[in-house]
């Protein structure tokens, strides 16, 4: 199995399950961006950044109202480690929905510039996006601030739709960056 493959598998747990439950709910916002009073993208934490939730029914008990999808299973698989020069990169068991990332050999500055940029990439903040067949956006969810820990820095990601390349790209960001040591789990 490939990386590209594994990755896909991991997201089809996620997404399987995210399109069954927009289409039992008809007429519902589809990972739509919290946005101001105005318009705009809402942003906040340290790194200003938007934030996308699963859905907001139009009708029934639930309309208006914010609703998360999480991940019912966990695909299990041997961690395994590869090299993206210069980075070491570590994958261990993870859900599409709550991903944890740990950077080693960047700093908290460079680090959060290359996954920001990242983010912004993958968000579509312009909602210019169509749905795919399943009714999803291919986009990503959330980017946590920033948590630093001895020479490490971890983030906190939910990759909502996006597609298996999402999170590929991530990583050669931050190899590109120049981190030595990449955690996904």
């Amino acid at each position: 199995m490939t990386i590209t493959e594994l990755f896909a598998a991991v997201r089809n747990g996620y997404t399987e399950r995210l399109a069954k439950v927009i289409a039992g709910s008809p007429g519902a916002h589809v990972e739509p961006a919290h946005r101001t009073a105005h318009g705009a993208l809402a942003v906040e934490g340290d790194l200003s950044l938007p934030c996308r939730v699963d859905l907001i029914p139009t009708q029934g008990a639930n309309a208006g109202a914010s609703l998360t999808v999480d991940s019912e299973t966990q695909l299990q698989f041997e961690a395994l480690t590869f090299t993206l020069p210069p980075a070491v990169v570590h994958l261990s068991p993870f859900t599409w929905d709550w991903v944890t990332l740990r950077v080693a050999g960047l700093s908290s500055t460079q680090a959060s510039a290359s996954v920001t940029q990242w983010f912004a990439r993958w968000f579509d903040g312009d909602d210019a996006n169509s749905p795919t067949a399943e009714g999803l956006y291919g986009v990503v969810h959330f980017l946590s601030d920033p948590e630093v820990s001895g020479q490490s820095v971890a983030y906190h990601l939910d990759l909502g739709s996006a597609s298996e390349a999402a999170l590929e790209d991530l990583l050669f960001c931050l190899a590109d960056a120049g981190a030595s040591e990449i955690h996904v789990g």
